[in-house]
Parts: structure tokens; sequence; C-alpha cells
């Protein structure tokens, strides 16, 4: 125990005082004869001891009221056996939970976020100078850390604001940790703020917690480590979200008919009615529509138009509804509109013979309107090759796709080529047939760190007459049915009769023999996020089980392995109605996913150098040299700048340099909503780029007309630009507190305590710091002998006349005294 005013405990010496009045002011008894004394000596014995027990307590009361309040004023400090820290200076490393769900607003009105900002800054004001603060966000994990004072932590944390997606609540509490072992002071603390929703605190975040745990260095001085809880009551706030929106065609062409789908969802305990629903094309709104959504459910409210400038463009859907999230009551895609998609077929047997090549019955299905003489624009171009002269062509245009259908054998030159057409972003489709070496496919596509395998080994070949039950076994009945592009069939997926319906469906598909595909024998582990990103899936597969269509990401492109031919050889499928539709909605669905245009918050910005350089108008081109075949290359050691306006209307200036087929990352999307991006090439007309042949990039349509002379630049203000669209993933709006155990079971793995305000959290920690504080139960003591000190004194005469009547004596006759 401690005194926290020392000094004063000095006055218990005080309590000598009573104790020397006693001693001499006691009373002095005179003998007085008495005949009949010797009657009562029983009654003296018993009445003499009772008065000095009474005056002994009496004595000790009055000398304890000096030293309890001595010890009152002195405030003592109950520490154990252990040292305090006190004021000694400390290192607070503060991790702030910055995602969506910390917008909530609270049952007075005013959102979480903002409250624990008020109460965090009112925190820091009672921290010492000598203290030293790091702030970690949740969105910038891995952000560099500085150590910084109260004030400078407070003007931090004024300007946060609550836009990121999903915390990996391990993640941030190890960056909090790395940081609290390079702090200056011995005494280390971790402040965890976050609401510590239930989509936060799963298997993995607990394990990662348990990782953090049993990490702790002999040597490393551990942190005291505070979780603060601000999730409470969260099931019972009323929220109406925009989760999801979505292109229901697989590519967005120009001047052809899209269709768009959203979710909208009411996580309250109400039915929602007459909810205005607002759709916007690049910030254009369309007029609004009604809808009722039932209680915890969803609706989906559809929209199909035409975009006619071929770009990238926002398309964003809002609800006017006032509840507890209004950051989610809207939600933005980018999308990107193509002109035409440009396949290139490379056929592996060519026939001058009609529809005898491999490539013919897939030409026709993908132009067919081209084929049938008629004006109406197909979405796919289609141009034809052999094996040989593929690398020519590749040199000479970019398409969207790659075909090759039966291509007997590829070289390690092409392999690679190809390989670097896909890691590009590109799609291969690889159709099998009786020319296919298969070795030469199975081996690996590309070089060093950015090679990779197919989806699928090829095996060998599976001829109907080699299998018993041939008519069951090659029966295709599998449609994967999170493959979107082929809704359209999937009512028919479960037909495999002849009817009318299984037709026109995959029912009436007729599979002689077909390329033994043999996806990796392991499940891809949880622990590895590039094994599950790359993991292959079956789109289409037989009865038996053995698949049809496999497609897998490579890089940043696809690559899709069928298991039989393209043209009439193994199966009746290229003359089969649903032929046209599926390979139509497959080829459209590679081009279009090419270009992702929709990013998480917290994820880079990458944009390829030509759409860029696509986004300058026609005059800007001619006037840095560029003409219509061209697309520049940056020279050694130039670069071009490229401005970035965000949302929030901030604008920011990135430099790049490259080529066309280089990609440029622009910096971290931080808020959601819509990036406008714009290259800005300065100086003379090609000081700083060189002409090289042009890639299939998109272009703008938009030529402003000016009166500025044919050989000056047009200003970058009248240029058209590309964009990129930033959202929050929809389970930020799933307002659900974790189960309180598993909160306990995280903070148990790293010896932490849970508050739910910091006023509790405040008390704690000053008791930790300067012991816990026993004058007030003191004081009780104090007014409890004041009380007992009075009722004693109060009895003090009546003791003193029963001794006084019964006076002892001593002797024959006694004496009294």
């Amino acid at each position: 125990m401690t005194f926290l005013n020392g000094l004063l405990a000095f006055g218990a010496f005080a309590s000598i005082v009573p104790l020397a009045i006693h001693l001499l002011f006691r009373s002095r008894y005179r003998t007085v004869d008495w005949g009949a004394m010797h009657l009562l000596d029983s009654v003296v014995r018993i009445n003499r001891r009772r008065i000095q027990w009474m005056n002994l307590l009496l004595l000790l009361l009055r000398c304890l009221l000096p030293i309890l309040l001595a010890f009152c004023l002195a405030r003592p400090v109950l520490t154990g056996f252990q040292s305090l820290p006190g004021t000694a200076p400390r290192s607070i490393v503060i991790l702030v939970d910055d995602s969506r769900s910390m917008q909530a607003k609270m049952p007075d009105g005013q959102p979480r976020f903002d409250f624990v900002k008020r109460r965090l800054t009112s925190w820091l004001d009672d921290l010492s100078r000598t203290d030293e603060l790091a702030l970690i966000r949740a969105s910038d994990v891995e952000g560099p850390v500085g150590w910084m004072g109260a004030n400078d932590a407070a003007a931090l944390i004024h300007q946060m604001r609550a836009d990121s997606g999903p915390v990996e609540l391990g993640d941030l509490l190890r960056r909090g940790v790395q940081a609290s072992q390079q702090a200056s002071h011995a005494e280390r603390e971790i402040l965890f703020v976050s609401d510590f929703q239930s989509h936060l605190l799963d298997d993995a975040a607990i394990q990662s917690f348990d990782t953090v745990g049993e990490g702790w260095g002999r040597d490393s001085v551990r942190p005291l480590i505070h979780f603060l809880n601000l999730g409470v009551q969260s099931d019972q706030m009323s929220n109406v979200s925009v989760d999801e929106i979505e292109s229901e065609s697989p590519a967005v062409v120009a001047g052809r008919t899209a269709k768009f789908s959203a979710r909208i969802r009411n996580a309250s305990d109400v039915m929602v009615q007459d909810l205005r629903v607002i759709w916007s094309i690049d910030g254009t709104p369309f007029p609004a529509r009604t809808i009722t959504i039932a209680p915890r459910s969803s609706a989906t409210v559809q929209m199909s138009g035409k975009l006619a400038d071929v770009g990238v463009h926002s398309i964003s859907v809002a609800v006017e509804h006032a509840d507890s999230l209004p950051g989610d009551n809207r939600r933005w895609i980018g999308v990107d509109v193509i002109r035409q998609v440009n396949v290139l077929m490379v056929d592996g047997s060519p026939s001058r013979q009609p529809l005898k090549g491999e490539v013919d019955f897939l030409a026709v299905a993908l132009s067919p309107f081209a084929f049938g003489g008629q004006d109406q624009p197909d979405a796919v171009r289609t141009s034809i090759c052999n094996a040989a002269s593929l690398e020519q062509r590749l040199d000479k245009e970019v398409p969207d796709v790659v075909v090759m259908a039966n291509v007997r054998a590829i070289n390690d030159r092409q392999r690679d080529r190809l390989a670097g057409f896909v890691n590009g972003g590109g799609a291969i489709v690889i159709f099998d047939g009786d020319l296919v070496v298969p070795a030469t496919y199975n081996q690996p596509w590309g070089q060093g760190d950015e090679a990779w395998q197919l989806p699928a080994r090829m095996g060998d070949v599976v001829v109907a007459a080699q299998v018993k039950d041939s008519d069951q076994r090659f029966v295709i009945n599998q449609i994967n049915r999170l493959y979107s592009p082929w809704s359209i069939i999937q009512d028919d997926a479960s037909t495999h009769s002849m009817s009318a319906s299984g037709a026109s469906g995959i029912g009436g598909i007729e599979v002689t023999q077909y390329r033994k595909l043999v996806l990796p024998n392991e499940p891809p582990s949880s622990d590895s996020g590039s094994d599950s990103v790359n993991a292959a899936s079956s789109l289409m597969s037989f009865v038996s089980g053995d698949p049809v269509v496999v497609s897998a990401p490579r890089g940043r492109g696809r690559v899709v392995q069928i298991a039989i031919t393209s043209d009439s050889d193994w199966s009746n499928f290229p003359t089969r109605l649903v032929y046209l539709p599926m390979l139509q909605q497959l080829i459209l669905d590679l081009a279009g996913s090419r270009m992702q245009t929709t990013i998480d918050v917290g994820t880079p910005i990458n944009v390829p150098v030509s759409e860029l350089v696509a986004t300058l108008s026609a005059k800007n081109r001619d006037a840095f040299g560029l003409g219509p075949g061209t697309n520049p290359r940056f020279d050694d050691g130039k670069s071009a700048a490229v401005t970035i306006e965000k949302p929030d209307g901030k604008q920011q200036l990135v430099s790049i340099a490259g080529d066309t087929s280089s990609w440029a990352t622009l910096g971290i999307a931080d808020v959601p909503g819509v990036y406008r991006i714009r290259l800005k090439i300065d100086g003379a007309a090609g000081s700083r780029v060189a002409p090289v042949p042009e890639s299939n990039s998109p272009k703008s349509d938009k030529t402003p007309s000016t009166d500025r002379p044919s050989n000056e630049p047009e200003p970058m203000s009248s240029a058209s630009s590309t964009i990129r669209v930033a959202q929050v993933a929809s389970i930020e709006s799933q307002l659900r507190d974790a189960d309180p155990s598993r909160l306990t079971r995280a903070a148990e793995a790293v010896d932490a305590s849970v508050y739910q305000d910091l006023d509790s959290m405040k008390s704690a920690d000053h008791t930790r710091r300067f012991g816990r504080e026993i004058w007030r139960w003191l004081l009780l003591a104090l007014l409890v002998a004041m009380i007992g000190e009075l009722f004693l004194q109060q009895r003090s005469p009546t003791i003193s006349h029963h001794a006084s009547s019964n006076a002892p004596q001593s002797g024959a006759w006694g004496s009294a005294s």
C-alpha cells in the first residue's frame, strides 16, 4: 500500500493526544471504610471489570479517530505486491476499425464513428505530454506507422471516415503488435476500437488471434491490450441496403440492349412500402420506381437499355429511405462498353468444303448476322488463322479471345506468347480433337513467376464403343448454376429426353467421344488465397461426373477447356439450337470480364496504359503524331501524368511510365464511388511518346469541336476520360453483433480486456497504473468510529453512577475507593 499524499499520513500521531489525556486526567479515588462492603465483593469485581473494558474501548476509539482522519487525507492506495507504473510515459497504439458498419447510428441518432472520435479525442486530452501514440486504420493496415503526440493523433482521428470494407481483425492486431515492438517506452498499450460485428469474428479470425497470442517472443515486451467494443444492439437496427448490382449481359456491346439487376435488402422487422428506387447512368437519373419489401427479405429490381458510347460507364442504384446506415443506400458498378468482341480462331484442320473446317460451325454461331447477309451488326467479329501464323497475327492485333480448335501441338514459343496474352488480360478457349497432342498442352505455359498450367490435365480420349452403358455415360446433364451467362439454358438442364424442350436444350446433345479432363485432386486450401482464386471450376459435365467445360482464371485473364470438338466429329452439339447461345454467351463473358472496372474499397486502382491512351480525342492524338493506327510507347526515362478525381472531389496527380502492354497502378481506392481518370501528356509532339502498332483498346467517340489550330493539342478538360468504381462489400450492411462468447474467446487468446465504453476502460487503467484508492472505506470507518464514541460517551455517566453506589471496602469494615 502507498499514499498519494504521504505527508498527511503523519497526522496519525495525533492519536497520542487522547491517550495522554486519558493517562493524565484519569479519576483519583478516595478510600472510605464501610462495614458491609464484604457483602458486595462479587458485584464490585464484575463492575470493575466492565468499567475497565468500557474505558479501554472508549480510549481506542478516541485514538482511532485521528488515525482514520489522517489516512483519509493521505489517500492510501492498494498496490498488492507489484510496483505500479504510475506516471511513467507510455507508448499507445490505437487500432481503429473504420469499416462502413461503424457508420451505424446509435439509439441517440449519432453514428458510432462520430461518437468514438469524440470520445477518443477527449481521452487523448487526459494523456501526458510524455506519452507517444501511433494510429493504425483498418483501411490502411500495411501503411507506415509514425509515432506522435496526443494533439497530432487527435487531428488525424478527426479527419478519419468510416468507408472501408470488412476488417481482418487478426491482421490489424498483428500490425499493432509489430508497431508496439518498435516503441521507445517500456510501458506499452494497444487500444483496439471496433464494433466487432459477427462476420468479423469467424473461425479464421479466432485462429488469427490464437496465432498472435502464441507468437510472443521471449525477448519482446508484451503490450497491454484493450478491446473497446461498440457493437451493441446492432440486431435491433433497421436498415435498407442496395446489396448488389450486376450485369445480366455477359458483355455490354455499344448499341445493343443490356440488362442489369439490383438486389435490395430489408433488414428490419417491418415491411417497407413504396420504397423509391432510382437508377442512374453516368450520373443521369432515370425516372424513379417504387417497390415493397417484406420484413427480413430482399427484392430484385431490373433495368434494360442501350449504351451508345464505347468506354467505361458508371451505373448506380439508390433508394430513398431513412435508416440506421445511410451509406449503403447507394451502390455503383463500372461497365465496360465495347464496340465488338474480336475473336481470333486458330483452325487446327482447315477445309475448303462448307462446315468441314474445325471452326466453321463456331464462326457461324458467333457472327450469325454476317453469315446471314443481314445489316444488323454482330456482337462478335471473328477472324481465322492456322497454327503456323498465330504469332504473326498476335503481332498485328491483340484480340479479346483466342479460340484454338483441334490444334495438333504448340511449341514453347507459342505457349509463352499465349501465356503473356492471358496474363495481360486475354482469354483462351481450347476445343479438343483427334489431332491434339496432350503432352504439348500439359506443360507449363509461360516462364518464371507468371507461368501456369491448364485448368485441367488432358488425358486419354474416351470412345463410346469402349464404354459399357455408353448411352448413360455420355449424357450431359449438369450445368454450373453459378455461371450466370448460361442461365438461359439452365431450365433445360434436367431434361435428358428428346422432347421439344430437350431438343433445344442440353438434353438433346449426343456425344460419341470426349477427352478426359482431369481436375486437380486436392481442393484449394483455405489458407492460400492464390490457390482459391486460381481454382478451376466445371461449367458443364456428364452424368458420370467427367467435366465437359472447365474454366479457371490465369493471370489477369481466363482459360477455358472444352472436352469435345467445335465441329460435329465427336458430338451433334454444333447442330443443336443451344450451341449458338451457349457459345456466344461464353465468348461475351470472357471478353466482358477482361477488364475489372469495379473494385473493392482499399484495393489498388490498376488501369492498362492502352485504355488511358484511348481516352485521348482524335485531335490530341494527331497533334502528338499518333495516327489512327498507332498507340504511344513512352520513351526511356519519360513518363506521363494521370489525374485522378476522387468521389469526394479531391484530385491526385500520378506519374506513369511504360508501353501500351503495361498496367499502371494509380493508388488506392480509399472511398466508395466513381474515380475519374484522365491522361495528361505535356510537351511538344513526339517529345514523350513514340508510335507503335495500336492494340485493340476501347476508343472514345467523343471529339469536341474547337477553333484551335489543327496542329495544337486540345486541352485535357475537353478530352474524354475513363473511370473506375470502388464499392464496399455488402456484408458490411449486415449489422449483427458478435457472439459474446466468441469475443471473449478472441480476447483470451491475446490476454486482452473487453470494455464497452471509455469511462470503464479509463477507470480500470487508472487502477492498474496508480492502484485502488481506499479512502472512501476509511471515511466510512471514521464515521462509524465517531458514532461509536458518542454512544460510549453517553453510557459513561451511568457506569460511573453504579460504580459509586457500589464502592468496595477494605479491612474488617471494608473500604471504598
